[in-house]
């Protein structure tokens, strides 16, 4: 018997220029969801072009449909790394693409084996899978472009966040564009077959509301940052910047004296000379400290001999003594240590990085100020997964130390910026997000951000934080959510494969 194996009809009007043309587009149109333009209702409709036109595509169309967004979206998010070279930029974007590449291709597969609706509920499914697998992928590990963070200032919106992390915040997301499209492919064939699930869309976008919103309960401090800023155009030598780097956060400091403080929090890089080695910065750091009569977090680097160094956060007391210390655990890739550096000296731009950083491999919380206070340093503080660990382990209060400021005046600060108002949100934790050069901010609980700097100033700001009395549910649980996702996902790929082979088999006996 001759078997059929010629691909299923697509919807129909799916197959056009004009929606290729609308992918690309949409692609790109969905980064101005994110900080800065901030236009977060871009990202509740920016996916439906895709997923309606890879319906019933090829694998090679939908491939060709997935690089066509992905380019188009995470090109422009990102285009901020074309500071430090084009090169770079161009390879980080592609190895992001792939996840949409990968995306497109399962969904135009699903929809040719299992039909438009299962494909289109599978969706959310399998975009927070692929979402996950590309937060922990070896090396490239990377979550910049998470559509969750393009919701970071709608309060209602990111609530569901303390129950399955921000990965439940993105499958609602793409849950909603996910009924659009099956609104409009409905809708083309007849229009009342698009009222069930454009109301289903509706109700997405308002569901969260329902959800509880975070709050600190216990004891307050008033807590400091300082910004101490960075020179530009500096036409001086590496140390004498790292000099004047350090003056700038021991004046602002110094500034404080008279007001009633409970923490100071530096941000990375504020200390970039070995606080271990060279006495004068020590004493800088201990004459803050005194000066204001509270325990300082203060972000700096140590030397491991010619060839590395360690990215730490000291806790320093009111006496102005290193009492505690955290290193960094997960370092950020051709930016604080070359991969597989030895085959890749020939690259001209990585002579940007002349040593490697070495990580730790156990997270640090301090017990400061009458409370337990979790450290995190820039990069992770991206990552929901490192961060709920800490606080797990015992953090009520979150600090995240940052140095944004090779970014100039991009759209990276504030992207940042919005990670942090995530992560208070995915444990119920205050967090202290103290930037260099800015955007430094305080963030609430319930993820709004009661305060914040801008880029380029030296100041420093105070506010009242309050200890969390208890944590959220992902604080205590974890990633179940995209786990879920992912046996979802792995579920329906091997239902989907096992009915193929048998009808195969029975059409092939028959």
């Amino acid at each position: 018997m001759k078997l059929d194996v010629s691909p299923q009809p697509t919807p129909p009007r799916t197959r056009t220029p004009f929606l290729t043309a609308v992918v690309g587009i949409s692609g790109a149109a969905l980064a101005f969801a994110f900080p800065e333009a901030g236009l977060a209702p871009l990202a509740w409709v920016a996916l439906v072009p895709l997923l309606v036109a890879v319906q019933g595509s090829t694998t090679r169309r939908a491939a060709g449909l997935g690089a066509l967004f992905g380019f188009a979206f995470f090109g422009t998010l990102l285009v901020w790394v074309s500071i430090v070279g084009w090169v770079g930029w161009f390879l980080l974007v592609s190895f992001q693409v792939l996840s949409v590449i990968v995306f497109s291709v399962i969904l135009a597969w699903l929809s040719r084996s299992t039909g438009v609706l299962t494909a289109l509920v599978m969706a959310p499914f399998v975009w927070v899978a692929i979402d996950y697998v590309r937060s922990v992928f070896p090396v490239f590990s990377f979550t910049w472009g998470q559509l969750a963070q393009s919701q970071h200032d709608l309060m209602w919106f990111i609530r569901p966040a303390a129950l399955g992390g921000a990965w439940l915040v993105t499958f609602i997301v793409v849950s909603i564009n996910s009924s659009i499209a099956l609104a409009v492919i409905r809708g083309m064939q007849r229009r009342a077959a698009a009222v069930v699930p454009a109301l289903a869309a509706l109700a997405l976008v308002v569901g969260p509301a329902l959800f509880p919103s975070n709050e600190a309960t216990g004891e307050s401090i008033n807590v400091a940052i300082v910004q101490g800023n960075v020179p530009r155009d500096w036409t001086g030598t590496g140390f004498e910047k790292r000099v004047r780097i350090l003056e700038g956060h021991v004046a602002s400091t110094l500034e404080l004296a008279d007001r009633d403080i409970d923490l100071v929090v530096w941000p990375e890089s504020a200390v970039g000379i070995d606080l271990e080695k060279d006495t004068f910065v020590a004493e800088q750091i201990a004459q803050a400290a005194r000066a204001v009569g509270a325990p300082m977090i203060v972000g700096g680097d140590l030397d491991a001999g010619p060839e590395n160094y360690r990215v730490m956060a000291f806790l320093i007391s009111a006496q102005g003594e290193v009492i505690d210390r955290y290193q960094k655990t997960h370092l950020v890739p051709f930016g604080e240590y070359i991969p597989g550096r030895a085959l890749l000296e020939w690259i001209p731009m990585l002579d940007q990085v002349p040593r490697d950083a070495i990580p730790a491999r156990a997270p640090v919380v301090f017990d400061v100020a009458g409370g337990r206070v979790a450290p995190v340093i820039s990069f992770e503080g991206d990552f929901g997964s490192l961060v709920r660990g800490r606080i797990d382990h015992g953090g009520r209060l979150l600090v995240v130390a940052t140095n944004t400021s090779t970014w100039r005046e991009s759209w990276a600060s504030a992207q940042h910026v919005a990670f942090s108002q995530l992560r208070a949100v995915e444990n119920g934790v205050g967090v202290i997000h103290a930037a260099v050069s800015g955007i430094s901010a305080f963030v609430a609980p319930d993820g709004e951000v009661l305060q914040s700097t801008d880029l380029w100033e030296r100041t420093a700001i105070v506010n009242q934080m309050k200890f969390a009395e208890s944590i959220t549910l992902y604080a205590r649980v974890g990633d179940w959510f995209p786990l879920l996702s992912l046996i979802a996902s792995s579920a329906m790929v091997i239902r989907v494969i096992l009915r193929t082979r048998r009808k195969i088999a029975a059409e092939v006996g028959g």
